[in-house]
């Protein structure tokens, strides 16, 4: 912030307001925005102090007067709604004073718990009369900006931290909303369509702005339910008809329309769902609780949409040769540096987003809409009685999680057919993920190889210590596919069954390796031969496809002889990517998600669960975390380095990651949590075994083997 006073009499138009100020009169201004003052007129200030009110550390209000300085952006002000209703929601008697910008000025105006709105740069002997203040200025590349949700970010500035409800207030002028809804209906009629979609792709700066061939390819997927309109805010792009025309975009063009804010918003209030780029919509899109999908290449969408309900993020995952999505990048006035690389205009990693998801992610939102809905009733492992919050909706399901032992679900309960599913048939998110169905079918004929190829996978190689101390014998391999793991434990010594729920997996290993194999969706349809009693039951990848998960541990438990042993493994919940950047909600390319997927397992709920099912001991780990995973986990950022010379040195991004990864091997032969595919060993009885030393050497060993291996003795 940046307190001046005017050297002369001035009068002046600036940051829309008009100025009239005496020899002496004092303001404070934003220290980027005094920078946008013209340069003539910046002469005309001196830089001062005067004694501000101290800043807000959470006192009680009431009574009180609380000033808070803002910066103009309409997003941003939109956001800080929910912290200024908090305010007045917690401290009636309070007054709240807001400091803004003669362009954001429309969105608080007419809102009943702000008591004065005051012109950005104010006036300083308006702000002396607060008690307390708060800044809120000069937030773009700070460190706690970028990291945190927009809507956190207010509540955080305003000690609050969590809000009654945390969508922004967005006042809508009913008489423009007359204006266009004659529109809106003339649109609909001329269309024999009874809903609207309202298109906002270009965003504040070019690198977030949607491809018009992207939107084009929109427009086929859902012209059979929704009317396309295009509101655009007319100081934003002039052009927006001439691209309509060279991509042969039907959508409806209202911009020359939208004359201010209040239109787009009106806009919005009669749409039925929208599609937008632009983080202004999105946030009058999230107030209003509209079906909205934002679709976000350079920053993370959570960022700016986790607060909204019914707001999906669509997100790419993109590496190039510049970059990694997300980079974090806010603004720039020119195509990013990657669009530079391969001669284009839009930014690659949007490019990059198949239509076709953004359409399944309109029908999530629309879902997600949705206020009378089927509830669960108890969840499936543990069998607490809800109420469960609902984590996200994806590919058309709700994942609900339980606040007793963790267990994130799907519900309804409908787990998928794996016979579709090995063959390639799925027309939904899953089909744009990375399914190991495809690859569980490109075998090996000669057995040695197929098993060399698998044993060298840090999820079975972490494995091979452990399976040196279990008890040899009969081991049932759950799920056991073409017969992986079998070759495995076929090799250290066990009599080795398994079971498929999918045809096609068994023919294969029984054609490629004689495998004692056989098809079977639950336990009770075991063959005769294959009903145990078993020295090692395992099941990879295959509680989290279950409807009944605690009946499914049981009936593993029946099956083992007394001192037996389970290991079961799933996908992670904790894994480093996920502690890297919150649980990766709405990740359309990953397979996390029902039919695939019902359940999502934390360390304690998978010990937890064994533990119901009657296991005595019971041990938690994950693969080794090694260099792969660590970087699905970030985003590396180049440097510029100052040598002693004074000479710089640019390092690109792909040379500091490296430099990271390197000192990071402490991490590699140590971390029993972060890995990909998180293990549980359950064993019927007492083992007598040291289980810490076993899991941390396993580890270890893994670690080195995965690495090193090149390394030849």
């Amino acid at each position: 912030m940046l307190t001046v006073q005017a050297k002369t009499k001035l009068s002046f138009e600036f940051n829309g307001y008009q100025f009239n100020l005496k020899p002496g009169e004092k303001l404070l201004f934003a220290n980027d925005v005094f920078g946008l003052l013209p340069a003539n007129l910046q002469t005309q200030f001196e830089k001062t102090y005067s004694v501000l009110p101290p800043f807000y550390d959470g006192e009680d209000l009431n009574g009180k007067t609380l000033f808070v300085f803002m910066q103009g952006a309409i997003g941003d002000v939109l956001c800080s709604t929910v912290a200024l209703r908090e305010i007045k929601r917690r401290y009636p008697k309070s007054k709240l004073w807001v400091s803004v910008s003669g362009r954001a000025r429309i969105v608080l105006e007419n809102l009943p718990y702000i008591d004065k709105l005051l012109p950005h740069p104010a006036p300083i002997k308006e702000v002396v009369k607060a008690n307390y203040m708060v800044k809120a200025v000069e937030m773009v590349n700070s460190p706690h900006f970028d990291n945190l949700n927009m809507v956190e970010w207010f509540l955080w500035k305003f000690k609050l931290y969590f809000a009654e409800d945390e969508t922004p207030d967005v006042w809508v002028d009913l008489n423009v909303v007359e204006e266009i809804k004659k529109i809106f209906e003339e649109i609909k009629k001329v269309s024999g369509k009874d809903k609207i979609l309202l298109f906002h792709y270009l965003a504040s700066s070019i690198h977030r702005t949607l491809p018009p061939k992207l939107l084009k390819e929109i427009e086929d997927l859902i012209s059979k339910e929704f009317v396309p309109v295009i509101c655009s805010l007319p100081d934003e792009d002039l052009t927006v008809e001439v691209t309509l025309d060279v991509y042969g975009i039907k959508a409806a063009n209202l911009s020359a329309l939208m004359k201010d804010l209040r239109y787009l918003i009106a806009a919005v209030y009669l749409s039925d769902a929208v599609i937008t780029a632009d983080t202004s919509t999105l946030h009058i899109a999230g107030g209003l609780k509209k079906p909205t999908v934002f679709i976000t290449g350079p920053i993370e969408g959570r960022l700016r949409s986790d607060t909204y309900p019914t707001v999906i993020p669509v997100r790419p995952k993109y590496t190039g040769q510049t970059c990694k999505s997300p980079c974090g990048i806010h603004a720039i006035n020119e195509p990013c540096s990657e669009a530079k690389v391969k001669h284009q205009f839009y930014s690659p990693c949007i490019e990059s987003i198949p239509p076709k998801v953004i359409y399944f992610a309109l029908k999530d939102a629309l879902l997600a809409c949705q206020e009378n809905y089927e509830k669960p009733e108890s969840c499936p492992l543990c069998s607490f009685k809800g109420p469960f919050s609902l984590f996200e909706v994806i590919n058309q399901h709700r994942i609900f999680e339980c606040p007793s032992c963790g267990l994130q679900f799907g519900y309804p309960r409908k787990s998928m057919d794996y016979d579709i599913a090995y063959e390639q048939k799925i027309d939904d998110l899953l089909s744009f993920g990375d399914t190991a169905y495809k690859n569980y079918q490109q075998l090996e004929k000669e057995e040695d190889k197929e098993l060399k190829k698998w044993k060298g996978l840090p999820r079975f190689n972490v494995l091979l210590p452990i399976l040196e101390v279990l008890p040899k014998g009969k081991l049932l391999d759950v799920g056991c596919s073409s017969g992986n793991f079998m070759l495995i434990a076929k090799a250290k010594g066990f009599e080795v069954y398994g079971i498929d729920a999918s045809e096609k997996a068994v023919e294969l290993a029984k054609k490629y390796y004689k495998l004692r194999v056989a098809k079977a969706l639950t336990f009770e349809e075991l063959p005769s031969d294959f009903k145990g009693p078993y020295k090692v039951i395992t099941a990879f990848e295959v509680i989290e496809h279950v409807e009944n998960p605690l009946t499914f541990l049981k009936e593993i438990y029946e099956l083992l002889e007394e001192g037996g042993a389970t290991i079961i493994s799933c996908p992670p919940y904790f894994a480093f990517k996920h502690l890297a950047k919150s649980y990766l909600k709405y990740q359309w390319w990953g397979n996390d998600y029902p039919p695939h997927h019902l359940n999502r397992f934390k360390p304690w709920t998978l010990y937890y669960g064994l533990k119901l099912a009657g296991f005595d001991e019971v041990v938690i780990f994950t693969e080794p975390l090694i260099p792969g995973t660590v970087l699905e986990g970030i985003t590396p950022k180049s440097a510029e380095v100052e040598l002693d010379e004074g000479q710089r040195l640019f390092i690109p991004s792909r040379f500091t990651a490296n430099l990271v990864l390197a000192n990071l091997t402490p991490l590699y032969i140590n971390a029993r949590y972060l890995g990909n595919f998180q293990y549980a060993i359950g064993i019927k009885g007492k083992s007598g075994l040291n289980w810490e030393k076993i899991i941390q050497r396993a580890i270890n060993i893994s670690a080195v083997d995965i690495l090193w291996k090149d390394d030849k003795i």
